[in-house]
């Protein structure tokens, strides 16, 4: 008598799995995705409770589970506003946005941990593309996030985060957002309301925003909506959304708050009608084409019942076929646990982004991720947990920064060091008490990722402005250049590398986004990777004679071409290092 299925060890399962051809699916989670915020009608363990049945049913195993990282500042920058950004690090602004008294602690983990699932998003996209087929987020879809504002529990919009850096990075295919929360994607729609590239689609209970956009289908449906007319809905809008926009990515935000039984929602959905509409959408992109990179999302959910829903379709994606649920996955969540506790952490991917892994527990939160995520955790109110605001404020003056400052008719600098927030710890100068305008703005952190071996001071972002200054006739700003330079920055830089010295470091390094940050960075730092180099190079030749803006102006709209291959010569994130001492960086 053969044993029953579902007794045997989830190990021998998985192996069962892939002899029936089941795909690995990528799935990426990480472990404080499990972290309560006190008020928010969430249930916490929800991805935890997905990962365990799917570890039980071996539909997953180690080597498909990811871990991501906090999304990079730059790319949250592509985005959100940075004025939005930095009032992020005032508790009571996260606290109306979450819609729950906040204390600051508090505030910082629930940004914090939105960080690391926007994060976990742009790893899940990565995975998509990579093998041309599904990958899974056990989290994400804070469609509400709008560039410039965030609401209802969204800070930061991973959806439209990882869109964006995608585009930079030059890939330009159709994108189709497939929104089925139960409310409207109105934040996401607001970021692309002027790309026709980018489709949003949204069925939802009522609008939230202005519906105009380039390439958007919004349809409200109003309360107590049920089975019939929803998928009625659904089956007469998508198929032509998809034959028309024929994109080559689709995110999927399967929310499961349009159930009957959810505790925030107002629709009638039964479980059977929520499988069904996910069954829909994923056979019509497939029907479009069987090798599409799709990107799936947990989106709103909220009480006891919302994880089955999820874990219902993503049985049915793993293996084609109904499954019969659980009633309980208690000691199924032992074993995620238990997985975290005893897989070994594994070394970086080589050549893999600052925002992915290949694998369990490849990737760690920094030291300063820790802290703000750990409930209760004490924060820093020095940089870099060991310099504090005098120790700053006299390493500037003796690298003449603010003797500039006050040479530039700002006679009373402030400096200001503020804690550690989800987006880092915060150095500020202003330009006197009363604090109207900041000339300094600088976020760093320790790395161990930039470079195979060494461990350098990272800078996520730096700002010099000097905002009574104009720009002289004729001259075009660079981009995202609202007020000219201060010209301080090898001063800036200087003090930096005495800072990597004093904290034992190889060195500092930061990742240029723009063209004309690596022109003026390229005095001081050097190219990581050769071909980085010789692009620069490239660039600077086909370009000889132009200003600095029109440069950078040029490269970004893409009409700087290379006479050989006659591409466009990109650049995006590229990596810049200064060594100190004998390191891993000499050799770069």
């Amino acid at each position: 008598m053969l044993p029953d299925f579902h007794s045997l060890p989830s190990v021998v399962r998985r192996a069962c799995r892939r002899l029936q051809g089941v795909p690995p699916i990528p799935v990426v989670h990480h472990r404080s995705y499990r972290q309560w915020i006190s008020g928010v009608p969430m249930d916490a363990l929800r991805a935890e409770r997905i990962l365990g049945f799917l570890l039980d049913e071996g539909w997953v195993g180690p080597r498909t589970i990811h871990v991501p990282r906090p999304a990079a500042l730059e790319n949250l920058q592509r985005v959100h506003d940075m004025a939005y950004l930095r009032s992020l690090d005032d508790p009571e602004v996260v606290a109306r946005v979450m819609g729950v008294p906040l204390g600051s602690e508090e505030a910082r983990a629930a940004l914090a941990l939105q960080r690391l699932a926007v994060g976990g998003t742009v790893q899940a996209s990565r995975l998509a593309i990579r093998r041309g087929g599904p990958a899974i987020h056990l989290g994400g879809g804070f469609h509400h996030a709008a560039p410039d504002r965030g609401s209802a529990f969204c800070l930061l919009n991973d959806v439209a985060v990882a869109i964006a850096r995608l585009r930079a990075r030059g890939y330009g295919e159709p994108i189709l957002v497939v929104d089925l929360d139960l409310h409207d994607g109105n934040g996401t729609r607001a970021a692309f309301a002027r790309d026709p590239s980018v489709h949003t689609y949204s069925i939802h209970n009522e609008h939230w925003d202005e519906v105009d956009a380039a390439a958007s289908t919004s349809l409200a449906l109003g309360s107590g909506i049920q089975d019939g007319a929803y998928l009625d809905a659904l089956r007469g809008s998508l198929p032509g959304v998809v034959a028309q926009h024929r994109p080559r990515l689709v995110f999927y935000l399967a929310g499961t708050d349009p159930a009957a039984d959810d505790a925030f929602g107002d629709a009638r959905l039964s479980g059977d009608a929520l499988l069904e509409r996910d069954r829909f959408v994923v056979e019509e992109v497939r029907r479009f084409s069987s090798r599409i990179p799709l990107v799936v999302l947990l989106a709103g959910g909220y009480g006891p019942s919302a994880w089955r829903y999820s874990a219902r379709f993503l049985a049915w994606l793993y293996s084609g076929r109904e499954v019969e649920m659980p009633d309980d996955v208690s000691l199924a969540r032992r074993r995620v646990r238990s997985l975290e506790e005893t897989t070994p952490e594994r070394p970086r991917e080589e050549g893999s982004s600052g925002e992915g892994g290949g694998g369990w527990l490849e990737w760690g939160l920094t030291p300063e991720d820790v802290a703000a995520v750990a409930p209760g955790a004490g924060v820093s109110t020095r940089l870099l947990d060991r310099f504090g605001v005098r120790e700053v404020e006299e390493g500037l003056e003796r690298f003449g920064v603010l003797q500039q400052l006050r040479g530039r008719g700002y006679p009373d600098p402030v400096v200001e060091l503020n804690p550690s927030s989800g987006l880092g710890p915060t150095l500020r100068v202003w330009d006197g008490a009363g604090r109207a305008n900041v000339l300094v703005e600088l976020r760093v952190r320790i790395d161990d990722q930039l470079v195979v071996g060494g461990r350098l001071l990272f800078i996520e972002w730096l700002l010099l402005q000097d905002p009574r200054r104009r720009f002289p006739e004729g001259q075009v700003p660079l981009p995202g250049q609202e007020h000219p330079g201060l010209g301080v920055l090898a001063d800036v830089i200087a003090w930096l590398i005495t800072l990597c010295a004093e904290l034992g470091l190889d060195g500092m390094g930061f990742r240029s986004s723009h063209f004309h940050i690596a022109a003026l960075a390229r005095r001081h730092l050097s190219f990581v990777r050769e071909g980085d180099r010789e692009r620069f190079q490239r660039i600077r030749k086909a370009t000889a004679g132009l200003p600095l803006g029109e440069v950078a102006s040029a490269v970004e709209a893409g009409r700087v071409v290379d006479p050989e291959t006659k591409e466009p010569l990109r650049w995006v994130d590229v990596p810049m290092v200064v060594p100190v001492g004998d390191g891993p960086l000499s050799r770069v």
